[in-house]
């Protein structure tokens, strides 16, 4: 099978005809990924309508089970077939490919070039931060937006910052940027956190400056490119992947660790740009790149960050997301946060069905509140606690059961430091 978009074979339909028609036999006659993302019953029905045989499939169910996956990768973690077995399947990537190819044939749709392109959405909120966070919750505005972008007006959406983090870095930098041999890491901001979420960037700062880690936040940043990969929109995401390498490889290059601040963006940066980007500075740059919590934790472990908290959050109800497991980090955050004396962590260990764009759409809005059903009943029994999610997105779902935004684990080992993580201005 073809995941490489810089082969012919890969943009080729028959090719592709005869890798889902072949993947779809394997998982079904596999069933393990039963219980995951709503592609596998929809396969499983239609592979058992045409009696077992998976090369009746049509282009239409193809599309269908294609259109229905979201990219959460947790088929990928439990797949007995990934590469470098014979069958050589990667369903996620082959979903990718087959909405790849469509947006090339077709064009891209008028929501997937809106939610694929985040900065310029972040750059339009920031003219009228406050007028743009209104609107997000006007009912009648979010109807229309739904007739236009096909958002769905149900789904809380993030508020736009008042001030960028790339400006606040600005604002507070009171030296300029070290050079390069006194860095020791460097922060890849992310859409999320650079128009929507600043202050865990800023909390992140903190809590390293406060650690005696010198770190730096390089200008120019764009998006990792995933919203637009999950649109089809592979041009797109290969130029923001090209752009964040040229800009990271001299970092990399010189061993300075990469620190991406959402793990979705940690994710790509480690086992997409190696393939989107094909150059050595692109595996350089994957290899040096740590989520966060991921870095924090191992310092931490390493006994390398301080533990002169000041106080402590007490019980941490803490979403392990769906991009944090694929990276291999099940315990990286639980180990973190109960270094803070007495902390407790309670796991839970559900999809929170968003998923980078997917559960924003109307088309899909109802399919996600069945995938995050358990997550929320789990928050809303422990509504009381500290909400806690690496990813800002699933956050959104977290937020309707305790009706406030949950923290990054940085977030709560700045107040546990007693720093003053979290302010915008």
């Amino acid at each position: 099978m073809e995941y490489n978009p810089h082969r012919d074979a890969y943009w080729d339909e028959t090719a592709l005809a005869q890798d889902m028609q072949q993947a779809f036999d394997i998982c079904n006659g596999c069933r393990l990924c039963y219980n995951l993302c709503p592609s596998f019953p929809a396969l499983f029905h239609i592979v058992e309508g045409y009696d077992d045989d998976a090369s009746r499939v049509t282009a239409n169910d193809m599309d269908q089970v294609a259109d229905l996956c979201f990219q959460c990768k947790l088929c990928y973690m439990k797949c007995p077939y990934i590469p470098p077995h014979r069958f050589d399947l990667d369903f996620p990537r082959l979903m990718l490919r087959s909405k790849a190819i469509r947006a090339k044939k077709h064009g891209i749709g008028r929501t997937d070039r809106f939610l694929g392109n985040p900065e310029k959405v972040g750059r339009m909120g920031q003219i009228a931060p406050r007028l743009a966070n209104w609107s997000v919750k006007n009912t009648g505005l979010r109807k229309l937006m739904e007739r236009i972008y096909g958002i769905d007006h149900r789904r809380h959406l993030p508020r736009f910052a008042p001030v960028r983090f790339s400006e606040w870095v600005k604002r507070h930098q009171k030296a300029p940027i070290p050079p390069l041999e006194e860095v020791d890491v460097v922060l890849f901001s992310t859409c999320t956190v650079e128009y929507h979420y600043p202050g865990i960037g800023q909390s992140a700062l903190e809590v390293l400056k406060h650690n005696n880690i010198q770190a730096v936040v390089p200008p120019n940043q764009v998006c990792c490119g995933m919203p637009a990969l999950d649109g089809g929109d592979m041009e797109g995401a290969l130029a923001r992947a090209k752009k964040n390498v040229e800009l990271l490889a001299p970092y990399a290059r010189a061993g300075k660790t990469i620190l991406a601040l959402q793990p979705t963006c940690a994710l790509l940066l480690k086992q997409d740009y190696p393939t989107l980007v094909e150059t050595e500075d692109a595996k350089l740059v994957a290899d040096k790149t740590r989520d966060l919590t991921e870095y924090l934790s191992q310092q931490m472990r390493r006994g390398k960050l301080k533990k002169d908290f000041q106080e402590s959050p007490g019980t941490v109800t803490y979403h392990l997301s769906c991009h944090t497991k694929a990276q291999g980090l099940k315990r990286a955050a639980r180990d973190l946060l109960e270094a803070i004396d007495g902390c407790e962590v309670e796991v839970v260990d559900r999809c929170a069905g968003i998923d980078g764009t997917w559960g924003l759409k109307a088309e899909f809005y109802d399919e996600a509140l069945k995938v995050s059903a358990k997550l929320t009943e789990r928050f809303s029994e422990q509504h009381q606690h500290t909400a806690c999610s690496d990813c800002a997105l699933a956050g959104l779902q977290i937020e309707t059961a305790v009706d406030h935004d949950p923290v990054h684990p940085v977030e709560i080992l700045a107040r546990s430091y007693g720093l003053l993580g979290g302010t915008t201005e």
